[in-house]
């Protein structure tokens, strides 16, 4: 990558430091979204610094290598990570998740600016979970540095829109989170439009921006289609591999997809497959036995470079959601779009508008197994509209090339930097 790919021009590089609880090599959305972000940044001249946890996602057990240490510090493709011991969990349960973001808020403040973090022109919070909003703004003052606040799901409304258990954590003290990250950073980024058009018409005060997702348009390709990989999924030459790949939790709602399987279990040529963790992937395997699921396979994660292999071998691909979520855009989709793979979305997400006026695939209402299966039998009847579908996802895919993410990303850090150097000089 040249240093000049991300149009720096004459500008000076900017220090930047990264505060989040997940980062590789765990693997998920978040994790990849931020460890591209920092290395490209890194990449382009910026000195680039992030605190993050022991990693442990999504297994909830702290990785082989990490376990028992309290602090650990690496330099990985020119950034700079600091890893905090944290007490993880992977639990549905709500108090075993507060303890885990609790015991990272402590450490990312006590540990993860052990020795000092100097000067950095922007602290860049990544939330959720909201309760990082505390060391984020503290760290932003000892490092006399604008703050920002990116929201990947707009919470607490997300929350409350899945009917998620609130009594351990009071609604009022999630607002109050909600509301003093938002007012006291500098500025507040968000992945799509309409969860920033929501953010200013609460907060009409507070400055916004996007910053939205993308992909590698490099390791999410058509051409990495592999039928070896279809045949040790049990996937015949014939046959039509309907696919999700991605965490498997509460907001994803893939009870639908085993309602779906067992409802389509008589044709055989439909074949599902699961792929990846998260606390309620054991549920899902545990209900699919249950019901006599062949048609379904769990696969375990794997590592980003090989999600792409996968993905290309799907003939259908699923994002669902256990509700509508207005704002949010699921960033298997952009991987989807690259590979050249049709999706069935679920409706009240920013996907839906894309996805369907475009010509891209299908949006179902969320947890409504008769839509989904007929949108399913609707693209196994019209293999021709598949391979339409296909082409038109990869032509629009490169709109979200991750180097225009970041160079992005980067005019916005500078601007903000320079509207503050203005101000004071």
């Amino acid at each position: 990558m040249e240093q000049s790919g991300h149009g720096m021009g004459q500008r000076r590089p900017l220090r930047i430091l990264f505060l989040t609880q997940n980062f590789p090599p765990e693997i998920g959305a978040k994790a990849a979204r931020l460890y591209e972000l920092a290395r490209r940044l890194a990449a382009s001249g910026h000195d680039v610094r992030v605190i993050t946890a022991m990693p442990n996602y999504p297994t909830g057990k702290v990785f082989e290598g990490f376990r028992g240490r309290m602090r650990v510090e690496e330099r990985i493709e020119g950034v700079q990570v600091v890893r905090t011991w944290l007490k993880p969990s992977n639990s549905v349960r709500t108090f075993p998740r507060l303890l885990s973001y609790l015991t990272f808020v402590v450490t990312s403040l006590l540990l993860g600016t052990q020795g000092g973090i100097g000067r950095r022109d922007i602290v860049f919070i990544e939330s959720p979970p909201l309760l990082l909003v505390l060391p984020g703004l503290l760290i932003g003052r000892m490092a006399k540095a604008r703050v920002v606040m990116n929201v990947s799901d707009v919470w607490p409304e997300a929350a409350l829109r899945i009917g998620l258990e609130m009594r351990r954590v009071p609604l009022w003290l999630l607002r109050c989170l909600e509301r003093l990250g938002y007012e006291k950073s500098d500025l507040v980024t968000a992945t799509t439009p309409k969860a920033s058009e929501s953010i200013a018409n609460r907060f009409p005060h507070v400055a916004t921006a996007v910053i939205p997702g993308g992909t590698d348009l490099e390791l999410f390709r058509p051409s990495r289609r592999s039928n070896a990989l279809r045949e040790s999924l049990g996937v015949g030459e014939g046959d039509f591999l309907v696919g999700y790949c991605g965490l498997h939790g509460l907001f994803q709602g893939l009870e639908v997809v085993l309602w779906a399987a067992e409802m389509l279990r008589d044709n055989p040529r439909i074949k599902f497959v699961l792929a990846g963790d998260g606390p309620s992937k054991r549920t899902l395997i545990e209900s699919a036995s249950a019901a006599g699921l062949e048609n379904v396979v769990f696969k375990a994660p794997l590592p980003r470079d090989q999600v792409g292999e996968l993905v290309a071998s799907f003939d259908l691909a699923l994002v669902p959601l256990a509700a509508e979520l207005p704002g949010t855009m699921p960033s298997k989709v952009y991987e989807t779009l690259a590979c050249g793979v049709p999706l069935i979305v679920c409706e009240g997400c920013e996907a839906a508008a894309l996805v369907s006026d475009l010509g891209l695939g299908r949006a179902v209402p969320p947890m409504d197994v008769d839509a989904l299966v007929d949108a399913i039998e609707e693209f196994l009847s019209d293999p021709a509209e598949v391979k339409r579908m296909g082409r038109n996802a990869r032509e629009l895919a490169r709109r979200y090339d991750l180097d225009d993410v970041v160079r992005r990303a980067e005019a916005t850090f500078s601007a903000l930097v320079d509207d503050t150097s203005n101000a004071v000089g």
